[in-house]
C-alpha cells in the first residue's frame, strides 16, 4: 500500500473510531463536514456542516456517508475501484437515488481532502484527447494518440499514468465534442505545422480532464490555450478549469490550471459575427450575475460578461468554424491575443 493510501485509510479509521466513541458515550451520531465553499469562522478555523443522525433531516444523508466510507476502507485495503453507480446497486433500497451517493462521496472526499479517484471512487470519463502524447499506464499499456486516426478517451484513473510523454509545443482544449471532431476532419495537425495536443471535456469537464490539463500545464510547462461559445455557460465551463468548481473547491490546487489563456469566442469579437449572434435567455442573464458575483474573476472576464449583459446577444464556436483551423486559432496563438 501506498503512503497515500495508508494516509487516507488512517484518515478514515480515525473518523470512524470518533464517531464510534461519541455513539458510545454520548448516543449521538455527528459528522462534520466542511462548508462548500470552506470559509473560516473569525479565529481562521474553517465552518462545518453537522451531519446528525438524531436529526431526521439528515438522516439518510449521516447513513449514506457511513456507507460510503466503509466502502472506500474496503477499496484502500482490498484494492480495486468502482463508480457511484457501483456503490448505488449495492443498495438501491438505502441509497434511494444516485444524485444521494453523489452527494454521500462528495461529502467524504471533503471530510478526507482528497479526490473521488483516490479512494477508489471512479466516473466514467468524458474527456478525449489527439495529438503528440503518449501515455504509459502501470500494467504496461501505452495510449499513442499518435498511431489512432481518431480521438481516444482519457483514461478513468489518472493514478494509473505512470509517465506522459509528447514533443508538443502546447494544449489547446475546446468546449465541444463537435469542434473537436470538426478540427480533426479538417486535419488541424497539418495545417497548423507544429505540434500539440487536442483536448475536449465535452462540455464542463471531468476531474480527469482537469487533471491532464493541469498535469500538462505545471508538470510539462506546456502553454494552454481553451476555446469556448461567446456566452456565459462557455465562459463558466473555461472557469472551471481555470479556478475549479465550487463542489471541489477543496481540492482546488491539484485540478485547477489558473494559467490557462481563454483565445476566445470572446463577446467582444460578437459584433463582427452579427449574422450568426442569438439573443441572450433567462438563464444566460442568471449565469452572467452568477459569475460576476465570485470573487475570483479576472478584470478582462469581468469586461467581457459586461460586454455580454450590454449587447444581449451570444454566439457559437461554429459561427468561426470555416476559417478556426486556418486563421483563428494560429492568429490568437500567435499574436498572443487571449485573456
Amino acid at each position: 500500500m501506498s503512503a497515500e493510501k495508508s494516509e487516507l485509510l488512517d484518515k478514515v479509521e480515525q473518523i470512524v473510531l470518533h464517531l464510534v466513541k461519541s455513539l458510545i458515550s454520548q448516543q449521538d451520531g455527528t459528522l462534520k463536514v466542511p462548508n462548500l465553499p470552506i470559509t473560516a469562522s473569525d479565529d481562521g478555523s474553517p465552518l462545518y456542516r453537522n451531519v446528525a443522525y438524531k436529526k431526521s433531516n439528515s438522516r439518510h444523508r449521516f447513513c449514506l456517508v457511513v456507507f460510503v466510507f466503509a466502502e472506500v476502507h474496503r477499496l484502500l485495503i482490498n484494492g480495486g475501484s468502482c463508480t457511484a453507480r457501483g456503490l448505488y446497486y449495492r443498495n438501491v433500497q438505502l441509497i434511494r437515488t444516485q444524485l444521494h451517493i453523489v452527494r454521500a462521496k462528495i461529502d467524504v472526499c471533503r471530510m478526507l481532502n482528497s479526490v473521488p479517484s483516490h479512494l477508489g471512487i471512479l466516473s466514467a470519463t468524458k474527456g478525449l484527447m489527439a495529438g503528440d502524447i503518449k501515455l504509459f499506464l502501470g500494467n504496461g499499456d501505452i495510449l499513442d494518440c499518435s498511431v489512432y486516426c481518431g480521438p481516444i478517451s482519457l483514461p478513468s484513473d489518472l493514478e494509473i499514468v505512470e509517465h506522459i510523454d509528447t514533443q508538443a509545443e502546447f494544449v489547446l482544449i475546446v468546449e465541444k465534442e463537435s469542434v473537436f471532431q470538426s478540427l480533426l476532419d479538417h486535419n488541424v495537425f497539418d495545417t497548423f505545422g507544429s505540434k500539440f495536443i487536442l483536448l475536449t471535456g465535452k462540455g464542463y469537464p471531468d476531474v480527469s480532464t482537469r487533471c491532464i490539463v493541469h498535469k500538462l500545464a505545471v508538470e510539462y510547462n506546456l502553454p494552454s490555450y481553451i476555446l469556448v461559445d461567446a456566452d456565459p455557460f462557455g465562459i463558466d465551463i473555461m472557469l472551471v478549469y481555470q479556478n475549479g468548481s465550487q463542489t471541489l473547491s477543496f481540492i482546488s490546487n491539484c485540478i485547477s490550471t489558473p494559467m490557462i489563456r481563454w483565445i476566445g469566442l470572446h463577446p467582444s469579437e460578437i459584433a463582427n459575427l452579427s449574422k450568426c449572434a442569438v439573443s441572450l435567455s433567462n438563464s444566460d442573464n442568471k449565469k452572467i450575475s452568477d459569475i460576476l458575483g465570485r470573487s475570483n474573476i479576472s478584470l478582462g472576464v469581468q469586461r467581457e460578461l459586461y460586454t455580454l449583459q450590454r449587447l444581449q446577444l451570444k454566439a457559437e464556436i461554429e459561427s468561426v468554424t470555416e476559417f478556426l483551423s486556418i486563421d483563428y486559432i494560429p492568429n490568437k496563438i500567435k499574436r498572443n491575443l487571449y485573456l
